[in-house]
């Protein structure tokens, strides 16, 4: 789903783009094309500045500022309207510092098991005749718990990077 470029919201199937104007990169709702747009007709080119957005730390043009954790701060419409009903406290978002939730574990372990019966599957289904059928079911549940473990490994070590 592509956003907006401007203040960050979700854009469906209406969006925008300067077609003529190749300068101005990227998609606009309705209302920051209008802006974006009365500003290049203005000056003769973009002056408004990019800003970075506190929460998930986007490049837009339009901010919404708002007070969170005791602190002014500067949101997407996106993170503005999460904050706004409550989805992110006021303290710190994200897990709780100093664990790894247990689904993380839950997913590795489950690799692991898909890995090693695709292995046995494989290794028993080929007694004396090869089933191309077989063969092909094993080494691809083998090959899904090999990748549900590369996966689970990089989450948490990023988890384990953002808990520091």
């Amino acid at each position: 789903m592509t956003s907006c470029n401007g203040c960050g919201k979700a854009l469906g199937f209406k969006k925008y783009k300067f077609k003529k104007m190749w300068r101005i990169p990227g998609f606009y709702c309705h209302e920051c094309m209008v802006l974006v747009g009365k500003d290049f007709d203005d000056h003769g080119s973009l002056t408004l500045p990019s800003k970075t957005c506190d929460l998930c730390n986007g490049q837009f043009l339009f901010l919404k500022s708002r007070f969170h954790a005791k602190t002014q701060k500067h949101f997407c419409n996106v993170c503005d309207e999460v904050i706004a009903s409550g989805g992110i406290k006021e303290t710190e978002s994200g897990v709780k510092h100093g664990r790894i939730p247990p689904s993380l574990y839950v997913i590795g372990g489950l690799g692991i098991v898909m890995m090693i019966m695709g292995m046995i599957f494989t290794m028993v289904s080929s007694n004396g005749q090869l089933n191309l059928v077989n063969l092909l079911f094993g080494s691809t549940t083998t090959a899904i718990g090999f990748i549900l473990i590369r996966r689970t490994l990089k989450n948490k070590r990023l988890l384990v990077n953002q808990l520091k």
